[in-house]
């Protein structure tokens, strides 16, 4: 199962956290990128905020950042785990990614 179709990767409440909405990171530009673009550069989890891991991405040279939500937070630690590993790889080669194992 490739990680975008993961069970866990859907909220209780239904919204899908995968891909991320990713917004901005320059005060004086607006755009808001959709979908799986970029290539992952960064990845932080903060137990100031238990439940989400921070993604930061190159797409169109500019950086942009976006974050995940779980409810899961085993599977929020793992994934975020999985995403420090893949620095560098394209979001949507991430969102390929086969998590059969985590399930």
């Amino acid at each position: 199962m490739q990680l975008r179709d993961h069970p866990l990767m859907t909220r209780k409440s239904g919204l899908k956290t995968w891909p991320p909405k990713w917004t901005t990171t320059h005060r004086n530009r607006d755009e808001k990128p959709i979908g799986e673009v970029g290539t992952l550069e960064d990845v932080m989890m903060s137990d100031l905020i238990a439940n989400e891991v921070f993604m930061w991405i190159q797409w169109e040279d500019v950086q942009y950042m976006g974050f995940l939500s779980f409810d899961d937070l085993t599977f929020r630690s793992q994934i975020g785990t999985l995403l420090k590993a893949n620095i560098g790889r394209s979001i949507e080669e991430i969102g390929d990614l086969d998590l059969s194992s985590i399930l």
